[in-house]
């Protein structure tokens, strides 16, 4: 038995709370979306999320930063564009049915090995 392998009911759990992490920060984008100066935020890469929660052995909330990949601002500063929020919302809730719906099965199969 190899017990470096990645538990996956851990692995499937920290994805979750990164999309739920994530997908906050673009939810405070859209409302932002007309605040003067408000520059959009992202989460950290999901890779590097892993490597923290890993290090501190427990999950942690992702660490946000200014968002560099834009399209571009209004003449107050406001960097928010709205389609772009609503594509990363998108992608993001799409991502969390995933996770989730993968976290459900495994859940099902090993209910089903032990015969519950």
């Amino acid at each position: 038995m190899n017990l470096d392998t990645p538990n996956l009911f851990q692995l499937a759990s920290d994805r979750l709370k990164w999309l739920s992490d994530k997908q906050k920060v673009v939810s405070e984008n859209i409302a932002n979306a007309d605040t003067a100066g408000y520059r959009a935020r992202e989460v950290e890469g999901f890779e590097s999320y892993l490597r923290a929660a890993e290090a501190a052995g427990t999950s942690l909330d992702a660490q946000v930063q200014e968002s560099a990949t834009s399209w571009g601002s209004d003449i107050s500063g406001n960097n928010v564009i709205l389609e772009e929020q609503i594509l990363e919302a998108t992608d993001t809730a799409g991502q969390y049915r995933i996770a989730a719906n993968l976290y459900r099965k495994a859940h099902d199969m090993m209910r089903m090995v032990s015969g519950g």
